[in-house]
């Protein structure tokens, strides 16, 4: 019964994860979320079997560093852009426009 809660909470937020695609500080939360419920359905199954928690602490490590990166790429992306719209770096011309190679790299 408890093991399927977190399933449950991590089929929601990767619905979520798909539907979202206006934000990307949405897509940010919705994968953090995510992340929280798979670390409490691993931390359910863990003290169900009596298993040690190594693995918990790595994927709260990553789950620490997902964050610090997604963060840092977001701040990131609010100064280049100036907005963090999943459509607005959908194109072509946005990873042109904020390229930070010179124009002999380019012309090579």
């Amino acid at each position: 019964m408890t093991i399927t809660i977190p399933a449950v909470m991590l089929c929601a937020f990767a619905w979520t994860f798909a539907r979202q695609r206006g934000h990307v500080l949405n897509l940010l939360i919705a994968l953090e979320a995510a992340m929280l419920s798979v670390l409490v359905f691993y931390y359910f199954s863990t003290t169900l079997y009596s298993s040690n928690s190594v693995l918990f602490l790595m994927l709260l490590t990553f789950a620490a560093c997902e964050a610090a990166f997604g963060l840092a790429l977001l701040v990131n992306l609010l100064r280049l852009s100036g907005n963090d719209l999943v459509s607005s770096m959908a194109t072509t011309s946005w990873f042109a426009k904020n390229s930070h190679c010179s124009i002999a790299c380019r012309a090579a």
